[in-house]
C-alpha cells in the first residue's frame, strides 16, 4: 500500500544550528524537541522494490552539509482499522540496511513499517552511496574522542527518532500504536532511543541491549575501562536511559550471542521501569534473518497495541533445596517446558548449554538443579509455540 500523503512537509533547518552540548539533559545529547518535528521528506524511485514507497528525508547536517536518510516504508494493504495502521520502527545492525523483506514481514502481521539505511547508503543491491550520506559506523565507539556531532551512534540515534516523526505523521497510521524493534546493533541503539522517544508503545531490541562496557562479549571486551568505557556509558549505553522507560519491552538473545552475552540483555530487562518479557533461545544464530524471524515479536507486538493474546510471564525463579522453581501464568495452554542450564563459567559466549525436562503443576514450574549447573533459566513454549523464558539464576 502506498503513501496516502502527497504534500511534503516541511521543517526548516537553519545551517549546522543543531548543538549537541546544548541539550544535555535527561534526553542525554540529543535535541529531542527537534527530533519529534516531521522531517523534510520525498519520495524517490531509487533502489526501488514491488510494493515499497521509498523515502528521502532530512537528518542532522554533517559539518554544515545536508543529510538525508534512505528508507522503505509500506502499509498492509486493504482498509485501514479505525485510527490507522498499527505501525513499527526498524533499526537495522552492522552490515545492514533498509530492508523491504524486514517491512514486508511487519505488514503480513497487520502493521505499518518504515526500514532506514543509517549510514548513507541506498540498499546494497543499488550499489550506490548516497548524494547526501551521512556518516559510517567506526568499529564499536571507535571515535568517540571525536566531537558528538561527528559520530555515528550520535546521528544514528536521531535519524531513528526521525524516523518515527515522519511514519507517525502519515495518516493511515495510528501515532498512538508505534513501536520500535533492532537488530543487533539496531537492537542496541533501541535499547538507547526507548529512553530517549517515549511516543514508543513497545520496544523490541534483538541481541543489543544495554549495559556492554565491561562485559564479556565482542562490545565489552572493545570498550576499554576509562575513557572510552566512561563517555559509553555516559552518552550511548541504553543504561544511561533506562530510568525514562515505561512502555513494555521483549529483550530477544540467544544463549551463545558473542557479541551481546545474556548477563547484558537480562540486566537491561531488570532496570528499565516498564514491564520486560526475555526470550533466550538456546544457540540462536545472529543475523537480520535470525533476528526478525522469532513469531513473539509479531505476537508481543500485537498484544500490546492490538489487544492480541500476551505471551506468558514467568515470576523470579527460585531455587529451594535441589529443586528450581517459577510460578507463571498463560492465556494461552502451554505446552512443553523445560530447564536450560550449563556447568561452565567463564567467558558467557563459550559456554555449552543443554536442557533438562521440566515438571508442570496447574501454574507452578519445577526441575531438579543438574549436578554442577553453575546458571539455569525456563523456557516455556504455549500451543502457538511462542516461547518466553525465565530470568536466569547463577547458583554459587
Amino acid at each position: 500500500m502506498r503513501i496516502k500523503v502527497t504534500a511534503l512537509f516541511v521543517l526548516v533547518i537553519l545551517g549546522n544550528s543543531y548543538t549537541a552540548a546544548s541539550c544535555l539533559a535527561s534526553d542525554g545529547p540529543w535535541d529531542t524537541a527537534h527530533l519529534f518535528q516531521t522531517p523534510v521528506w520525498e519520495k524517490t524511485e531509487a533502489a526501488a522494490r514491488p510494493g515499497m514507497t521509498g523515502l528521502l528525508y532530512d537528518a542532522i547536517p554533517v559539518r554544515g552539509k545536508r543529510v538525508q536518510v534512505f528508507a522503505y516504508y509500506n502499509a498492509p494493504e486493504g482498509t485501514a482499522p479505525d485510527g490507522g495502521w498499527p505501525a513499527v520502527v526498524c533499526v537495522h545492525g552492522g552490515g545492514g540496511t533498509a530492508f523491504d523483506t524486514w517491512v514486508k514481514k511487519w505488514n503480513d502481521h497487520g502493521f505499518a513499517a518504515i526500514s532506514m539505511d543509517l549510514e548513507g547508503h541506498y540498499p546494497k543491491e543499488a550499489g550506490s552511496r548516497m548524494e547526501h550520506p551521512g556518516l559510517s559506523r567506526l568499529g564499536i565507539f571507535a571515535n568517540y574522542q571525536d566531537p558528538l556531532e561527528e559520530q555515528w551512534y550520535f546521528h544514528a540515534v536521531a535519524q531513528a527518532i526521525q524516523a518515527h516523526s515522519l511514519i507517525r505523521s502519515f495518516p493511515e497510521v495510528n501515532a498512538d500504536k508505534i513501536g520500535i524493534t533492532g537488530i543487533s546493533w539496531g537492537g542496541t541503539l533501541t535499547s538507547t532511543i526507548m529512553g530517549l522517544d517515549s511516543r514508543f508503545k513497545f520496544a523490541i531490541p534483538v541481541y543489543g541491549c544495554g549495559f556492554l562496557p565491561d562485559s564479556d562479549g565482542n562490545q565489552g571486551l572493545a570498550i576499554k575501562p576509562g575513557p572510552y568505557s566512561d563517555f559509553v556509558n555516559k552518552y550511548y549505553d541504553g543504561s544511561a536511559y533506562f530510568a525514562n522507560v515505561t512502555t513494555p519491552t521483549l529483550w530477544v538473545n540467544g544463549t551463545n550471542d558473542t557479541h551481546f552475552p545474556m548477563p547484558s540483555t537480562q540486566r537491561s530487562a531488570q532496570t528499565i521501569s516498564g514491564p520486560a518479557t526475555l526470550r533466550f533461545e538456546l544457540r540462536m544464530k545472529h543475523g537480520h534473518g535470525a533476528g526478525w524471524r522469532p513469531p513473539e515479536i509479531y505476537a508481543f507486538a500485537d498484544s500490546i497495541v492490538n489487544d492480541g493474546l500476551p505471551l506468558a510471564t514467568l515470576a523470579q525463579a527460585q531455587i529451594v533445596g535441589d529443586q528450581v522453581k517459577v510460578i507463571f501464568s498463560s492465556a494461552s495452554k502451554v505446552t512443553q517446558a523445560e530447564l536450560l542450564y550449563t556447568r561452565d563459567t567463564g567467558l558467557w559466549p563459550q559456554r555449552k548449554w543443554e536442557t533438562a525436562p521440566a515438571m508442570m503443576v496447574d501454574s507452578l514450574l519445577s526441575a531438579t538443579v543438574p549436578v554442577g549447573a553453575s546458571v539455569v533459566f525456563f523456557n516455556l513454549t504455549d500451543e502457538r509455540d511462542l516461547m518466553v523464558s525465565s530470568e536466569f539464576i547463577e547458583i554459587q
